[in-house]
């Protein structure tokens, strides 16, 4: 009888302590290659920050850090992908707000991002571009406004996205005015839609802001980060141009599979709050628009939940149909 019991004992440890000794410790991790998850074609920011971010960690890991670019699927494959993976820590998404906006602009979700994916850290920024045709007389945000409340419906904003109509809309609502939208298939296109008169306003990326300011065709009116950004010294914030309410931005990120320890999440995070306070770093992202920012897992956890149940209220809001 004693010796059942024991053995029952020693059954019993081992069931209640496997889940401990499989998990993997900071202390031993990573001890093989790290795959980033760009759910994007490769170039443009997404990656840009993947590659930076990827380069660091190999030199700080002594481990082979690599980024994997897996567009398509209405940029649900990537997370999708990495959503199915083992959370051990070794396949990670670098994410886009996609993933905050598509449960209210997709009818069918392939995964759903706040249970099947962990927070790690959001990486960077990158406040939109309030731009209009520079044939308009404005000069700031505020007359913008006061003429389209005057005028309404006689304005037309550009869109190239859900979640870039999702932004349009939020601006509609912030300034109390009806200026109609109207989809391009590209965010070059729309801005080229914006520069030629088709469309008269055009909210877009800092990035396409500066290549379209360059020339001349554009006036940017407003940013809307909370500092003005350092390319766009003369140009105020919504705040400052008297539209506090309204400061969309897009943002990258690191997530897990659902799963991946805490202890191992917090550690990953750190090493991003150390990427964006290189010296190197800092000067890439912000030449290309990016504003570098780190947090813990349970901050962006709650901002993800934030900027999701956002993007649900605004489509509900502007009756917007899922596609």
């Amino acid at each position: 009888m004693l010796k059942q019991v024991h053995c029952l004992a020693v059954a019993l440890s081992a069931a209640f302590t496997f889940p401990l000794i499989t998990q993997p410790r900071a202390a031993d991790y990573p001890a093989g290659r790290v795959t980033l998850v760009v759910p994007f074609p490769a170039g443009g920011s997404t990656d840009l920050v993947a590659r930076l971010l990827a380069q660091h960690l190999s030199m700080v890991w002594k481990q082979a850090v690599i980024v994997d670019n897996k567009p398509g699927g209405n940029a649900m494959l990537g997370p999708t992908f990495v959503a199915k993976s083992a959370p051990d820590g070794y396949t990670l998404l670098i994410s886009a707000p996609t993933i905050a906006t598509a449960p209210a602009t997709m009818k069918v979700m392939p995964i759903d991002p706040l249970k099947e994916l962990s927070p790690i850290s959001q990486l960077v920024e990158m406040p939109n571009v309030v731009t209009i045709n520079t044939a308009l007389p404005f000069k700031t945000l505020r007359e913008l406004i006061d003429y389209a409340k005057a005028n309404p419906d006689q304005l037309n904003s550009g869109t190239y996205a859900m979640g870039s109509l999702l932004i349009s809309s939020r601006f509609n609502a912030a300034a109390g005015v009806k200026m109609p939208t109207v989809g391009y298939r590209g965010e070059a296109l729309m801005m080229a839609a914006t520069a030629a008169g088709e469309v008269q306003v055009g909210i877009t990326t800092p990035v396409t802001a500066m290549e379209n300011l360059a020339r001349g065709q554009v006036r940017a009116l407003a940013v809307t980060s909370d500092k003005r950004m350092a390319i766009f010294k003369d140009v105020p914030t919504t705040a400052e141009a008297g539209l506090p309410e309204f400061t969309p931005s897009a943002w990258f990120a690191l997530l897990a599979p659902a799963g991946t320890p805490i202890e191992l999440r917090r550690f990953i995070s750190a090493e991003v709050a150390m990427f964006v306070k290189k010296e190197e770093v800092v000067a890439k992202l912000q030449g290309a628009g990016l504003v570098p920012k780190a947090s813990t897992p349970e901050d962006f956890g709650e901002f993800l939940e934030r900027e999701t149940r956002s993007a649900i209220e605004t489509a509900d809001t502007v009756g917007l149909e899922k596609q």
